[in-house]
């Protein structure tokens, strides 16, 4: 694995560092001050790594947990809070219909899972990696979507209620069934 220049220069500064120590270690001034320096180098190395940082795969990601559309949708609308409790946060490995298609002004595409004649639905914010996969998914096709829940929007007015999102991030297409009649 080649290291990026500057993770090298950060570990040669902290070999240095460490050098310097070991030859001003009876000299308690230049100890502090090499102490600093060692504990900048760290910080700097940890701000890195951090900087660095990417989000997992969920293609290639085991999922937390895998249920129908319609189970999850009723676990919210039934109760939201321990829902949250459940799947906040985890990894969902969904299998559904897919309603609707949206893309936005920056080709993102978002797809609505659940039964046609049900107003709550799950909204899956495709992964960007993912675009051309999301692309060849049609209405009324079956799907398995992979994505990290994010939460539920409750559309309520006047106690009726008007529909429900459960929202997932960073979706996946894991596998698609062009046709309607067929199940997955």
């Amino acid at each position: 694995m080649i290291l990026p220049l500057l993770i090298k220069i950060i570990l040669a500064v902290l070999v240095v560092q460490v050098i310097l120590l070991i030859i001003f270690w009876k000299k308690k001034r230049n100890l502090i001050l090499i102490s600093i320096l060692i504990v900048g180098g760290i910080g700097a190395w940890q701000g890195m790594k951090e900087y660095n940082r990417t989000n997992k795969d969920l293609s290639k990601t085991k999922p937390d947990v895998k249920i129908s559309v319609t189970d999850l949708i009723k676990e919210y609308e039934e109760n939201d809070s321990i829902a949250n409790q459940k799947y906040l946060g985890k990894i969902i490995e969904l299998n559904g219909n897919v309603k609707t298609i949206e893309t936005d002004n920056g080709g993102n595409y978002t797809i609505i899972l659940g039964e046609a004649g049900n107003l709550s639905s799950v909204r899956c914010a495709m992964d960007t990696t993912y675009k051309t996969d999301a692309a060849s998914v049609s209405e009324g096709s079956s799907v398995i979507i992979r994505g990290q829940c994010t939460g539920f929007k409750k559309n309520e007015l006047l106690g009726e209620n008007l529909g429900s999102d459960v929202e997932l991030n960073r979706c996946v297409v894991i596998k698609k069934q062009l046709h309607k009649n067929k199940r997955i």
